[in-house]
């Protein structure tokens, strides 16, 4: 018998939730869980961020799903890791079809 699925990481940072539970029975066995965060939420967070009030001089504009940087790299070869492909990575984000992903992105210095 497993025990109940405890939250490990809420998705916060690369869109992908993990949970995890132990064996009661067979000592040392783990299983973990994994699954995508919606884009909506993702968009809806950024959204929150991009709040007129800024009240310092560094602050979060937005976050990439893991989902959407995989079609980048799939459909056109575009890692967002990679610092060779920011000039890519900036491009695609001032496109309309992505700018809702980091809504700051319009006065951030390039």
């Amino acid at each position: 018998m497993f025990s109940k699925w405890e939250l490990l990481d809420d998705g916060s940072w690369n869109g992908i939730r993990r949970w995890i539970r132990s064996s009661d029975e067979d000592e040392g066995t783990v299983q973990i869980r994994s699954e995508g965060v919606g884009e909506e939420q993702i968009i809806e967070r950024n959204k929150a961020a991009d709040a007129p009030d800024k009240r310092s001089e560094m602050w979060h504009v937005g976050s990439i799903p893991a989902s959407v940087g995989l079609k980048w790299l799939v459909e056109e070869g575009i890692d967002m890791w990679n610092p060779h492909h920011m000039d890519a990575v900036k491009r695609k984000l001032m496109d309309s079809d992505y700018r809702h992903l980091v809504p700051g992105m319009a006065r951030i210095l390039l």
